[in-house]
């Protein structure tokens, strides 16, 4: 597969945050056979000054700008820290429209609503062929971000996306549009006059018998088979381990065993990673648990994790002639399962792709995306621990 010239990625690690931002940016746009960016795809470390970055990327373009904050950035390199990197898009075809939702902690479905409703307005000129989201990963409700987008948008469209990460603090992310950084939200890109494919996978397998969530509300956990959720790990680990973790945070051990969400229709799991244990022994989750499901202890292989990044690039690029340029949204489990592995497996996702397709993106609190083919979109599904791959082509005729 080919890409085209008018799309290219730039990175830079500068400790300076608003030279970090104007390098990437303007190694971006050098690349480029015309420097009319259409759209600016900005992912930066938590650790830099975001307002800064920001006036760095902008100082260099002056198009349309979304994205986020990030857990470790991806570039065609592979895995990165403490840096920002830029996809510049030039490419004719390819049109676009920006929308952000705030109070997402307050109302998260009107949050979902803003931002859908905002870019729909802004859009002309294209057929519709999905919508982008960078949404806060600290949520505890953004099933309902993605309701509040399909109310606007219609359940058949195609929303997509990751949730922005801090590097694993879990205190604040941000998300980008335009020149505003803000916390809290969602910002999201409704592109048009393209084709896109979405491969989703995680490869992880359960590892404990399955316990019926008895007592849940958004995403915290409260019971299982009517006792504290936080057993299930102290079963498996051992008072030792649990203690140092209620102490300490979590541990890069526990953090590779994500819960695992039983879906009756599909027989595939929705992976909960713990964010924060409870004093009563309840779980917060990335994501919300319904009462009445059942789930199970999760465990990832390095090499199962590597095989589901290639099954995930795959799918991305089954349906398309063609390929422009492809987002990796990796979950920030992944990273911690695959340690020094994490360049093979973005290796291996561009040995899918084609060396030529510029590839960015970062790693995650979750990942959204429809849980079906890429041909079958329906309500998107939000998933940890998986990696996603969403790929840009023109239009199939």
């Amino acid at each position: 597969m080919t890409q085209a010239p008018r799309v290219a990625v730039g990175w830079s690690a500068t400790p300076d945050a608003f030279a970090a931002g104007q390098t990437a940016a303007r190694t971006a746009t050098q690349q480029l056979t015309t420097r009319r960016v259409r759209c600016a795809i900005v992912l930066g470390s938590s650790w830099l000054d975001q307002a800064a970055l920001l006036r760095g990327v902008r100082s260099i373009v002056q198009g349309p700008l979304i994205g986020g904050s990030t857990a470790g950035e991806i570039t065609p390199e592979g895995p990165k820290s403490h840096s920002c990197v830029v996809l510049a898009i030039a490419e004719e075809a390819f049109a676009c429209s920006l929308g952000a939702g705030t109070e997402l902690e307050r109302d998260p479905r009107s949050a979902g609503y803003q931002a859908a409703q905002e870019a729909l307005r802004q859009f002309t000129g294209a057929r519709r062929s999905g919508f982008l989201l960078f949404g806060d990963g600290l949520s505890r409700g953004y099933a309902e971000v993605l309701r509040g987008v399909q109310e606007v948008l219609g359940t058949s469209s195609l929303v997509t996306g990751g949730l922005m990460g801090d590097d694993l603090r879990f205190a604040m992310t941000y998300q980008y549009a335009q020149e505003r950084v803000f916390s809290r939200g969602v910002a999201g890109l409704l592109a048009g006059g393209c084709s896109i494919g979405v491969g989703l996978e995680h490869g992880f397998a359960p590892i404990s018998k399955p316990r019926r969530v008895t007592r849940a509300r958004a995403n915290i956990l409260h019971e299982l088979d009517g006792k504290p959720a936080s057993l299930v790990y102290e079963e498996y680990f051992g008072d030792s381990l649990m203690k140092s973790v209620r102490q300490g945070g979590l541990t890069r051990q526990l953090i590779a065993y994500p819960l695992g969400v039983q879906l009756d229709s599909t027989g595939q799991f929705l992976l909960r990673t713990i964010m924060a244990f409870g004093a009563d022994g309840s779980l917060v989750c990335t994501g919300e648990v319904s009462e009445g499901t059942w789930v199970q202890l999760m465990i990832g292989s390095k090499e199962s994790a590597l095989e589901a990044a290639t099954a995930a690039a795959r799918k991305a690029v089954q349906s398309l002639r063609s390929v422009w340029f492809a987002l990796v949204f990796n979950s920030v489990v992944r990273k911690r399962l695959l340690g020094q592995e994490a360049a093979r497996e973005v290796g291996n996702i561009r040995q899918v792709l084609g060396a030529a397709v510029p590839v960015a993106g970062c790693y995650t609190y979750g990942e959204q995306a429809p849980l079906g083919t890429p041909h079958t979109y329906g309500r998107s599904s939000v998933q940890t621990g998986a990696c996603l791959v969403i790929a840009v082509g023109p239009e199939n005729s």
